[in-house]
């Protein structure tokens, strides 16, 4: 391993993040791909830790130092980071960052020096949003939403820890259940969920592209949840596809399915039309816009899916960077679009048809006042509706509803 090469790429990867606006999920699978497989569960530690404790690490470093530039700035974070998270001795932390800042900020280290030695100094505020929202990284508006909504138990959800392995599933176009439980078995650790498994890096660096995909749970499971029921050659639209792993997964459970995709923007659309050529998967991808009625599509499926864009505070809750940039007035913007969406999606649904319709929110705001409004106008019937929650069920928050249009 190179020196300083677990620092080096962290750093990259949180300066893309936190200067250039990039996903941290887009981000870091590219640059692991390039480091030294046995830093690779290090980078990954190091770059999530620094995400998932950002408002506290900024904290800390707010209260030791008014001013600091942005690549000063990401270097701070992840020696905070690890004094406080991380087991190794203060002395030999404080060294090593400033070392990496003497090699890749010259000029610098005596500035990294004297803050990081005054970390421990810092005291940390009790109350209980302000610490809240420190300890789990959610802005203060997200945890005053969850709270109203759900009581005690918001802090349940709040406070929940997901499982810091990938999430993966089979591609059940290349491989059998069988088979592809015994290759995994013999490349690393892995825990079986109800659609897939949760895995180690060993796993997916042992395995062809072409067999699995990397899915979360929650999408797992709302997949399945959308095709309960239904079989044969039934025609399936997915209005808000990107990056298609839903459109892909619904078109492996209902094999005889014509399955359209569509999103929004040309880079979203090439997404799904590069994810459904990895998987083998026959369907059709458009370049559409969910808000706008096409009538040709009138009556004509049996089960259209909304996955309706949202503020993805549910995903939020293993990964607080989603709500860097939103902000509390942006659930009525998006409510609003959801509501959109999902009228103009309804009216392609076929008489006895199904609407699905999903966010990965727990906001209620978003979610069943959503549904409750829709089914106002009388046209569908709620069949089901199911909530995730991260400590209850393991997966990312997650809402998800079916409805059936009146014979």
């Amino acid at each position: 391993m190179m020196k300083f090469e677990v620092e080096r790429v962290a750093y990259n990867v949180l300066k893309e993040v936190y200067v250039s606006g990039a996903y941290v999920s887009i981000s870091l699978p590219r640059a692991l791909a390039l480091a030294n497989p046995t830093a690779r569960p290090k980078i990954t530690a190091l770059v999530y830790g620094v995400i998932e404790k950002e408002k506290k690490i900024d904290y800390i470093i707010s209260s030791l130092t008014k001013s600091v530039k942005n690549n000063v700035a990401i270097l701070l974070k992840m020696g905070v980071y690890e004094l406080i998270e991380g087991s190794e001795p203060e002395y030999a932390v404080v060294k090593r960052y400033v070392d990496f800042a003497k090699d890749r900020l010259f000029g610098t280290q005596g500035f990294v020096n004297a803050v990081l030695r005054k970390v421990g100094q810092v005291r940390m505020p009790t109350d209980d949003d302000s610490a809240l929202s420190l300890s789990s990284g959610l802005p203060e508006w997200a945890i005053d939403i969850i709270k109203k909504d759900f009581g005690e138990e918001g802090k349940k959800i709040i406070t929940a820890e997901l499982p810091k392995r990938a999430h993966i599933r089979r591609n059940a176009r290349i491989t059998t259940a069988d088979e592809f439980e015994k290759k995994i078995s013999t490349l690393g650790e892995y825990t079986p969920t109800p659609f897939g498994y949760f895995v180690s890096a060993s796993i997916m660096d042992g395995l062809d592209e072409k067999e699995f995909t990397r899915q979360s749970l929650a999408s797992t499971i709302a997949t399945n949840f959308y095709a309960q029921g239904m079989s044969g050659k039934v025609k399936v639209l997915d209005v808000c596809s990107a990056p298609g792993g839903k459109a892909v997964y619904i078109g492996e459970l209902l094999p005889q399915a014509e399955v359209i995709a569509c999103d929004v923007r040309e880079h979203r659309v090439n997404l799904i039309r590069s994810y459904a050529r990895r998987m083998g998967a026959d369907m059709t991808v458009l370049l559409r816009d969910g808000r706008e009625y096409d009538e040709k599509w009138s009556e004509a499926f049996d089960l259209v899916i909304v996955d309706a864009p949202c503020t993805g505070s549910g995903v939020a809750i293993g990964s607080p960077d989603v709500l860097r940039n939103k902000k509390a007035s942006d659930v009525e913007t998006l409510r609003a679009l959801q509501l959109e969406i999902l009228t103009v999606s309804s009216k392609y649904v076929r008489a006895g048809g199904y609407l699905a319709y999903s966010t990965c929110s727990v906001f209620k705001r978003e979610n069943e006042e959503v549904v409750r409004e829709f089914l106002s106008g009388g046209d569908f019937t709620l069949v089901s509706e199911k909530r995730l929650f991260p400590h209850v069920d393991g997966a990312d928050g997650f809402y998800m509803a079916k409805m059936r249009k009146q014979v």
